[in-house]
């Protein structure tokens, strides 16, 4: 038994390894064939379109092989800070794969080209640390322990950015020369954004110059008389509803009834056709009936309820009429 757990327990393992090639086997048909066009266009010296050929093979699919090549693409490109990162790559890569060629070449390579690398340096003043300072190199985070330290850098465009949390961002773009040379940026002091100025408060309701004037909602009845609408056609449409019912529940006794004398045994299956579709026509009618009640019983109490909740409609004020009397005169004011 433990032998045939043994065997069994192999079978999986060896089935799990030999799958995991296949996880991935459009990757690998796409790399090999990205490689493959790189090596022509390297061939060209079409360095532009080779080396990001190489870069998306390495990336679909690790290799040594496409490491050095596209270390060798940088170099030939003039990438000469890349070439010498990917070289030391495949050095350490190679030793601890054991290809101890592919280490020579890569360690060689790259010691050949440090001499002739560009730095640059990213400074940043001490008292200049606001919280939250993010530096990026050409979208490459800057931590601190970089600032002031010169990095290599592939000659060209470099463009420095810095950001903080309420401060202006900033940025400058500066050419770096081939051939050895140095460049250093400083990071200016941020300055603070400006503040937003407080929204200015909304001025105070103005009383209407007439309290005894209702809005026109509220003396013409506003949302209660809508309701009371809407209660009054809910209620007329239950109304319906249960005379609809009461007509066909009508229907299906008579109809009933009728059956009845035409069965002799009083069942339908011992009915002549009249009295078969008598039954019939009962069933149906009960049927329209029973919906009819329940439906307009739905609709009518619905009506009642909305008729009991909604505002009573607001009545008109009273007329009011004074009589003034005066020094040589006599008047009537009001409301009317």
């Amino acid at each position: 038994m433990k032998t045939h757990r043994n065997f069994v327990s192999g079978l999986c393992l060896a089935a799990a390894v030999g799958a995991a090639p296949f996880a991935r086997a459009d990757d690998s048909v796409a790399a090999q064939a990205l490689f493959d066009q790189a090596k022509k266009a390297m061939a060209a010296h079409n360095y532009a379109e080779a080396c990001p050929k190489l870069e998306e093979s390495l990336r679909l699919q690790s290799a040594l092989g496409t490491l050095l090549n596209l270390a060798q693409c940088y170099e030939f490109e003039g990438k000469l800070a890349s070439a010498w990162s990917k070289y030391l790559e495949v050095s350490s890569k190679a030793r601890a794969a054991g290809q101890a060629e592919r280490a020579r070449i890569g360690r060689d390579r790259a010691a050949a080209l440090a001499p002739k690398l560009s730095n640059l340096a990213v400074d940043v003043p001490p008292g200049n640390h606001p919280d939250g300072l993010e530096i990026r190199r050409d979208d490459t985070l800057v931590g601190a322990p970089e600032w002031g330290v010169l990095i290599p850098a592939d000659a060209g465009l470099h463009t420095i950015e810095a950001k903080a949390p309420g401060r202006k961002s900033w940025s400058q773009t500066i050419t770096l020369s081939d051939g050895a040379a140095t460049a250093r940026v400083t990071v200016p002091d941020l300055p603070p954004l400006p503040v937003e100025p407080a929204a200015p408060p909304a001025p105070p309701a103005v009383a209407s110059a007439h309290p005894d004037e209702a809005p026109p909602s509220t003396r013409e009845g506003g949302s209660g008389s809508a309701l009371r609408v809407v209660a009054f056609g809910t209620g007329v449409a239950g109304l319906a509803g249960l005379g609809v019912g009461t007509v066909f529940g009508l229907l299906s006794m008579s109809n009933h009834d009728t059956a009845q004398r035409q069965c002799p045994a009083q069942k339908p299956t011992f009915c002549t056709p009249a009295g078969s579709q008598s039954w019939t026509d009962a069933v149906n009618d009960g049927n329209i009936s029973t919906l009819a009640f329940i439906v307009g019983g739905a609709a009518a109490a619905l009506g009642v309820t909305l008729w009991l909740v909604a505002p009573a409609p607001t009545e008109p004020s009273a007329p009011v009429a004074r009589l003034s009397v005066g020094p040589g005169s006599l008047g009537i004011d009001g409301v009317w």
